[in-house]
C-alpha cells in the first residue's frame, strides 16, 4: 500500500465533512453503471461516492484526450466509479480509516494478518485493510466486467502487479491520486 500523504489528507478532510455528491453528478454516475452494479455504488457513503465521481470525471477528461482506446471507455469509467466499493462493507469512520491506513502502511500486511480474526475495533481495522479484495468479490458476485473487478482488487498495487492494461491502470491511478 502506498501512503500518498497529500491524497490521504485531502480524503480525510472530506470524510470529516461528508457532503453527498450534487444531484446531477449522482445521476451521471448511476447512468454509467449497469443495474447490477448500482446498489454497490449506492451503498458507498457520501464522501466515498463523491471521491469516486471525482475520480471518474478526471478519468473521463483524460479519455477525451485519446489516451486509451475508445472501446475501453465504458469499463474504465465504471472501474473509476467502483474502485472503492469494498469500503462500504467496513462501516468505519474517518478517524478509524486513517488509523487503519497508517497501520496498514507501517505494518506492511502484518496488522491485517494478526487482527483478521479479532473482534471489535481491531477486527474492523483488519477488515478495512482488505477492502480492495472485498470490493472485487462484491463486483464479481454481481457479474461485473473482469477488468472492473481486477481494478478494485489491484488499485493500491504497483503497476508491475496490475492485470489491467497499463495505459488504463495509469489513467485510473493518476485520477485516484488527483481526486
Amino acid at each position: 500500500m502506498r501512503l500518498q500523504p497529500v491524497h490521504r489528507a485531502r480524503r480525510f478532510g472530506r470524510m470529516l465533512r461528508p457532503e453527498p455528491p450534487a444531484a446531477p453528478e449522482l445521476v451521471w454516475a448511476v447512468s454509467q453503471l449497469p443495474l447490477a452494479e448500482r446498489p454497490l455504488f449506492a451503498a458507498l457513503g457520501p464522501a466515498d461516492q463523491d471521491h469516486s465521481i471525482r475520480v471518474a470525471r478526471v478519468v473521463e477528461a483524460e479519455l477525451q484526450q485519446g489516451v486509451v482506446d475508445d472501446a475501453d471507455r465504458e469499463w474504465i469509467v465504471r472501474a473509476a466509479l467502483l474502485h472503492d466499493v469494498g469500503k462500504s462493507a467496513t462501516h468505519l469512520g474517518a478517524v478509524d480509516r486513517a488509523v487503519a491506513t497508517l497501520l496498514g502502511w507501517a505494518g506492511r500486511g502484518r496488522v491485517q494478518a494478526r487482527w483478521s480474526d479479532a473482534g471489535g475495533r481491531r477486527g474492523a481495522i483488519a477488515g478495512y485493510l482488505s477492502y480492495p479484495e472485498v470490493g472485487a468479490d462484491m463486483l464479481r458476485r454481481v457479474g461485473s466486467d473482469s477488468r472492473v473487478v481486477a481494478w478494485a482488487a489491484e488499485h493500491h498495487r504497483s503497476p508491475a502487479h496490475w492485470s489491467v492494461p497499463l495505459e488504463a491502470g495509469g489513467v485510473l491511478a493518476a485520477a485516484d491520486d488527483a481526486a
